[in-house]
């Protein structure tokens, strides 16, 4: 026992790396990865027929990259390979990165990661827009700072939340892999310790919330004049969606392994976030419904909880775009 603990603080340092790795990619990679970009893919003025000859060219990039992410992911899901399926999810929202780098046009630099969201733009810019229920926990935070704050301070507020989400996800992403490698390292079967004990999957926790501050910093970022922002809440939905359904997806793959000793697990530890009954209650209503049981079993029930909530949180985000209510600060 003493043995093992002390190797902690070396399972600590290799967590430590692997946090500062992500908070790495977070905040230099997309300024290192504009740079070497900008000169092949430069700013493009808003001149229609420069527009038009670009959009001509980018067009079937945009269909193609987003058909390679399609498939990646239900090749994932069809071959129950967890990661490309995450790895699919995790490049669909890549896109919202450009806020780092914004640019007057947005396929300039690092935006033209964001080929590949062209076909929901060629549909309709706004539909981009269609997962902004995402927004309502921020909302909920920022909404009342504006009866307290001047506008400028309250979007300020706002933005050091959008960072709070980051570092909270970066905090629960290292508290996840410590405990994981410590579990490797104990050859346990079922973590069901340290923070696994508060969530079933802290890592995809972590990307998630991490993810959200990302969405929201892009939200909240100013576009040059003359640029554009391309919407990140649907592209931001579905990939936390998708992110769910992985989690779910291993569940069902621990269940076939470990059957009774993670059921047990499963049955009295959260999901991912901890929350309390009457907001948790409520958030897996509809899965429950749908199923008439507890927990998917196999891959066709994942997708229909995917495209339950999928539709749940469009349809809410159509509603408050119809209806013109609050919109983020």
């Amino acid at each position: 026992m003493a043995e093992r603990s002390s190797k902690i603080p070396v399972l600590a340092l290799l967590a430590v790396v692997f946090t500062l790795s992500l908070t790495f990619a977070t905040l230099e990679l997309p300024r290192i990865l504009n740079r070497l970009l900008i000169p092949l893919f430069p700013d493009i003025y808003w001149e229609p027929e420069s527009i038009e000859a670009l959009m001509r060219y980018a067009r079937p990039i945009g269909y193609a990259s987003l058909a390679v992410i399609i498939a990646l992911i239900v090749l994932g899901f069809a071959k129950e390979k967890n990661t490309l399926s995450y790895l699919g999810s995790f490049a669909f929202f890549i896109p919202a990165f450009g806020y780092f780098a914004a640019s007057m046009f947005f396929l300039a630099g690092i935006g033209i990661l964001r080929i590949m969201w062209l076909p929901f733009w060629d549909s309709n810019p706004a539909f981009l827009k269609l997962g902004d229920a995402a927004y309502i926990p921020y909302w909920i935070l920022v909404y009342p700072l504006r009866f307290l704050l001047d506008p400028r301070t309250a979007h300020r507020a706002g933005g050091l939340i959008a960072s709070l989400a980051v570092g909270a996800g970066l905090a629960v992403f290292f508290a996840g892999t410590l405990t994981w490698f410590y579990g490797r390292l104990e050859g346990r079967k079922v973590f069901d310790f340290w923070i696994y004990k508060h969530s079933r999957h802290p890592q995809y926790l972590g990307y998630v919330l991490w993810s959200y501050g990302v969405m929201v910093h892009t939200k909240l970022s100013p576009v040059p004049f003359g640029g554009y922002q391309p919407e990140p809440s649907l592209p931001w939905l579905i990939s936390a969606l998708l992110v769910v359904c992985v989690s779910l997806s291993e569940e069902v793959s621990m269940l076939r392994l470990e059957d009774e000793a993670y059921a047990t697990y499963r049955r009295n530890t959260p999901f991912m976030l901890p929350l309390p009954r009457f907001l948790s209650r409520p958030l897996a209503a509809p899965g429950r419904a749908l199923l008439k049981k507890g927990f998917p079993e196999n891959g066709r029930e994942i997708l229909y909880i995917f495209s339950v909530y999928c539709v749940i949180f469009i349809l809410i985000s159509a509603l408050i775009l119809g209806a013109g209510w609050i919109q983020a600060v």
